[in-house]
């Protein structure tokens, strides 16, 4: 096999994994927005859906709801070069694991923002380990 065949192969499985962890990493960017404009709007309902009690006041509901709108913020350069912003995916994924971590010690119906912190983590923790290697394996 030729070294300009062999390039080719390595960007272009490096270009897939890059969309492949740009489409996870946007989709959890995109739930945690809604959920944010939940938390924001509709508070009630919110803490309905997750079974816990209605929040007494709901200002810390409405307030959880602009911090998850401002990490999503925060994701963003993550997902338009996750190569040159890996300190913030990192960062990202290790504060999904510690934010799971948290929802698991409060329970109730909490653990279910556990579970979909923990289960995003670790997919996109995966999924950024092989796009980080496919991308250093298609460099000379």
């Amino acid at each position: 096999m030729s070294d300009a065949l062999n390039l080719g192969w390595s960007s272009a499985r490096a270009r897939s994994r890059l969309s492949a962890y740009r489409a996870a990493l946007g989709f959890n960017i995109l739930l945690e927005f809604v959920i944010g404009v939940a938390c924001l709007t509709a508070p009630d309902f919110v803490s309905h859906a997750l079974g816990a009690p209605p929040p007494s006041p709901s200002g810390w509901m409405r307030g959880w709801g602009a911090l998850l709108i401002l990490v999503a913020a925060l994701y963003l350069p993550g997902l338009q070069n996750p190569l040159r912003s890996r300190y913030a995916n990192i960062v990202g994924i290790v504060g999904r694991v510690w934010t799971a971590l948290v929802w698991f010690c409060v329970g109730g119906g909490l653990i279910w923002l556990g579970v979909f912190d923990l289960a995003f983590a670790l997919v996109l923790a995966w999924l950024f380990y092989r796009y980080c290697v496919s991308e250093l394996m298609s460099r000379p």
